[in-house]
């Protein structure tokens, strides 16, 4: 069966439509990631999250990192090894805080960017590209409330 045959069959209540929409939300991130993974030699999509999030927040610990990315400070630590080991990220001591660690950029990283924005962009273009400009202004909207629920699933 096709994803889209499962939510064409459950999308007759509201009780479906919401059963429909969670199975299509993980099976589009599997895929997502699939294709990422598949179209990249060096970093896994995983990793690759974590390198834009320390781009854009250098130097936070790993526990924040985890927090804001949704894994556990031990799952980031393991991505941030496997960085590290590759050379796209440098992990140092927080000279304040003995227990923290932070992540930093290094030049292969930012050369990294550099070379494969154009990939980047085209992946994002063509994953939203059957979509108005109205549609991705809703799914913007709607984001803060599907985290929100995210985390009340995770307090469940």
């Amino acid at each position: 069966m096709k994803i889209e045959e499962y939510v064409r069959q459950r999308g007759e209540t509201t009780d479906g439509k919401k059963s429909a929409l969670f199975f299509a939300l993980f099976v589009a991130t599997n895929r997502i990631e699939t294709v990422y993974n598949s179209g990249m030699d060096e970093l896994t999509l995983k990793q690759l999250m974590l390198l834009i999030l320390v781009a854009v927040s250098e130097g936070e610990t790993l526990t924040r990192y985890g927090e804001v990315m949704g894994s556990s400070r031990q799952n980031i630590k393991s991505l941030a090894d496997a960085l590290e080991k590759k050379s796209y990220v440098t992990i140092r001591q927080n000279e304040n805080d003995r227990r923290a660690y932070g992540l930093f950029l290094t030049d292969k990283a930012r050369k990294h960017f550099k070379d494969t924005d154009d990939y980047y962009t085209k992946q994002i273009l063509a994953l939203f590209s059957e979509f108005t400009t109205e549609e991705i202004d809703v799914m913007f909207a709607f984001m803060p409330k599907l985290l929100a629920g995210i985390q009340k699933m995770h307090g469940n």
